[in-house]
């Protein structure tokens, strides 16, 4: 099949391309001067969403175009596996906070009044309740 090593090459590229847009947004959200706080924008979590899901699928793609491939040489597999980890990295290392909805923790539920403590030293006159 030809079409085998031009899949596999062009998804190099485009998750090559996926990976510097993520750099980039990770940068316009944490390059800052003087120690300024950070702001992330609700435009960065998007641009990382977008980015990282089409970084994914390329890497994915490219894999599994030059795993099909029967002509596969040893070179183009070392270039995959770096593309593969290199890739991966990336889109980890470039997280932005927000950007994948985490379930929140479970908190006690506290269904009823509890008074706190009390250390009156005998006098029940400062306890709540008597």
């Amino acid at each position: 099949m030809p079409w085998f090593p031009v899949t596999t090459a062009l998804s190099s590229v485009v998750a090559l391309l996926a990976v510097g847009n993520l750099a980039t947004n990770w940068l316009d959200v944490y390059l800052v001067f003087f120690g300024e706080q950070p702001e992330i924008d609700p435009a960065n979590i998007a641009a990382y969403r977008l980015w990282g899901a089409i970084a994914l699928a390329a890497l994915l793609c490219g894999a599994i175009a030059h795993m099909l491939n029967p002509d596969r040489r040893m070179l183009g597999t070392f270039w995959q596996g770096l593309v593969i980890t290199v890739g991966t990295a990336m889109v980890l290392l470039c997280y932005i906070p927000g950007a994948v909805d985490l379930p929140a923790p479970e908190g006690e539920e506290d269904g009823g009044y509890r008074a706190p403590p009390c250390y009156s030293g005998g006098d029940n006159d400062e306890c709540v309740g008597g």
